[in-house]
């Protein structure tokens, strides 16, 4: 299937207990753990669930779930596929990287490591886009489905990963027109090189003119 845009309204998240609806918790012996949340009540003696999941994955201060039906499941921070969470960051020399011009001086002088160019992590339906669909959404980059959400259901809603909360606020809601690439369907995949390489390639959004 060939590669194509759809009016789609985009969403921000983090992982901030605000947004994820968890709490920092110090692991007890047994199914439980002491809460700790910023309320009139800081410690709680809540029941931890191990969700299938080994006791030596978790460490003596972990996050766990406190509302919905993950409640008292340890939060390890990961996407539904299992990767670290992401917010894009376009090359150097793009046009989006220009447009961000008050972050150039940390990238150039404080963190050089963020001159290379990554993409997004992306919450979708995985009905309709399978983990590992590229989209390119105007305003943030390149972003790869990683995640899915329990409120993110249909072709026409996604979530952005932010770093911050602070930037997911500002981020709010917004509808663009997205250019959506399936697995398989993107050119740089069907390339013979090295995946991370296939990485850089997928970051370089002034590539899009050129390869579609």
């Amino acid at each position: 299937m060939a590669p194509y845009k759809l009016e789609i309204e985009t969403t921000a998240y983090c992982s901030c207990g605000y947004c994820c609806n968890w709490e920092w918790g110090i692991r007890l012996p047994g199914q439980y753990y002491l809460g700790l949340s910023p309320s009139w009540a800081p410690l709680k003696l809540r029941q931890r669930k191990s969700q299938g999941l080994t006791e030596k994955r978790l460490p003596l201060v972990s996050r766990y779930w406190t509302t919905r039906n993950l409640s008292g499941y340890p939060y390890y921070g990961l996407t539904s596929n299992g990767s670290v969470p992401a917010q894009a960051r376009p090359p150097l020399f793009s046009g989006l990287s220009l447009s961000q011009y008050q972050k150039l001086p940390g990238r150039l002088l404080l963190f050089p490591w963020r001159l290379l160019p990554r993409h997004g992590s992306i919450a979708a339906d995985t009905d309709f886009y399978p983990f590992g669909t590229k989209m390119f959404v105007p305003g943030y980059g390149w972003g790869e489905v990683e995640d899915r959400g329990g409120a993110i259901k249909g072709k026409t809603r996604i979530d952005l990963y932010h770093h911050s909360h602070q930037q997911a606020l500002k981020w709010g809601r917004r509808r663009l027109p997205v250019l959506v690439i399936l697995p398989g369907d993107h050119p740089v995949d069907r390339l013979n090189i090295p995946r991370p390489l296939k990485s850089v390639l997928h970051g370089l959004n002034w590539f899009r003119g050129l390869l579609f």
